[in-house]
């Protein structure tokens, strides 16, 4: 049963969305309950994994920038504690495009080494270069732990992947992992070789 239960969690956090052809008006954010503590959020992007309970709320990947006020106000719907965390799984803009906004908001970005640099040499579309506010403060090179509400969620740095600076997290207690885009649900994950990816 346990086996099942991390399977299908698993599946659902990692499950692609097919959302871009949306407009912003019609896109919604989904929240999908998995354990008492842990969500996914589906809307225009990556899945969202988010951790609530009495220390805060832990989000993992924040989708594009002007999708956060959706985010925000589902994350409401459950918690009104504070935004403590944000865990980027990579850097790609449908995963840590709303760092600004939700740095803004108090959280505390934390990424692989590589995410970092990566945000931080980024030219945007408009020839821009991303803020401070967008960078992770805290980064690790191989793995992290992180203790919050009432679970350890360990973070894991994944070589040879989508690209160099991914990460999966698993949540101990509810038996719960976000993969990111490590594992795409029916097809074979895309490897990002400008961005470090690699088999």
């Amino acid at each position: 049963m346990t086996y099942f239960r991390t399977l299908f969690s698993t599946a659902l956090l990692i499950t692609f969305t097919f959302s871009c052809a949306q407009t912003d008006q019609e896109v919604k954010i989904e929240i999908n309950k998995l354990t008492d503590n842990v969500y996914m959020l589906v809307g225009q992007g990556g899945n969202i994994g988010l951790s609530v309970g009495e220390d805060g709320v832990f989000i993992i990947d924040d989708q594009y920038p002007h999708m956060s006020p959706k985010i925000i106000d589902a994350i409401r719907t459950l918690s009104n504690k504070p935004i403590k965390f944000l865990a980027n799984t990579h850097h790609h803009g449908d995963h840590s495009g709303g760092n600004t906004n939700f740095q803004k908001e108090g959280a505390i970005i934390l990424a692989h080494d590589n995410v970092r640099k990566r945000l931080k040499e980024a030219t945007n579309r408009d020839g821009s270069k991303n803020p401070e506010e967008a960078l992770p403060i805290i980064t690790f090179n191989d793995k992290m732990s992180l203790y919050i509400n009432g679970e350890q969620v360990l973070i894991r740095h994944i070589d040879n992947s989508h690209t160099d600076g991914d990460a999966i997290l698993y949540f101990t207690e509810s038996n719960v992992m976000h993969t990111g885009d490590t594992y795409f649900n029916g097809m074979y994950p895309y490897i990002d070789l400008s961005s470090g990816g690699s088999v």
